[in-house]
């Protein structure tokens, strides 16, 4: 009867480390942060990671494009000819003078299918008609001044399964805590959401 017992209790200490290792095992390490910080997110401007990060969505579907496309997306915005420069001119006075970000329907579909697993067809479409759209070139344009590239500072993250990875982070420019989540594929990671955590919804979860 004491062996039995004693089995019993070592069985189930063994039990209680696994269940504790494996919970501990879904929280990132501060390695793992570490990573997102500085080669997931961040590094560069031209980081399309960080692009993702530029507007509040619940959904894939309901990501506000003109935010995401604001700075182009490195692909043909320098491409742009003298006559898409007169087009656009004649839409915006300010066109010579500012910078012309461009954005062809082809790429922007092939961005969204990287980062969100959607098409543009698919979205809500939103903040799209702050575009100028010349159907010649089946592209889509921003005449700006500025930029709305903000850096991050993921502050924690956790598993929620083995795919769904949920991040909280900080912007450098825009206060709150914000929280996004992945979705982990064979490629990497696919934007799930991304949204502003308030202290009322802290305190709740």
């Amino acid at each position: 009867m004491k062996k039995i017992m004693r089995l019993l209790t070592i069985l189930i200490g063994c039990i209680a480390i696994i269940s504790g290792c494996k919970g501990e095992s879904n929280v990132l390490s501060d390695d793992e942060i570490k990573k997102f910080n500085t080669e997931f997110f961040n590094g560069g401007t031209d980081n399309r990671n960080n692009m993702m990060l530029s507007s509040e969505y619940d959904r894939p579907e309901n990501i506000d494009l003109f935010q995401l496309f604001y700075n182009g997306i490195g692909g043909v915005e320098d491409q742009v000819s003298e006559e898409e420069e007169a087009l656009l001119a004649e839409l915006n006075s300010e066109a010579p003078y500012l910078d012309i970000v461009k954005v062809t329907t082809d790429e922007m579909n092939d961005f969204l299918e990287e980062k969100l697993g959607i098409q543009l067809d698919e979205t809500k479409k939103i903040g799209l008609e702050n575009f100028y759209y010349l159907e010649p070139y089946d592209s889509f344009y921003l005449v700006v001044g500025d930029t709305n590239f903000d850096w991050c500072t993921v502050t924690s993250g956790i598993w929620k399964s083995d795919k769904e990875l949920t991040l909280d982070y900080t912007k450098e420019y825009e206060g709150g805590q914000w929280r996004v989540v992945l979705e982990k594929t064979d490629n990497g990671y696919l934007f799930v959401s991304n949204e502003h955590v308030s202290i009322e919804n802290e305190k709740t979860e």
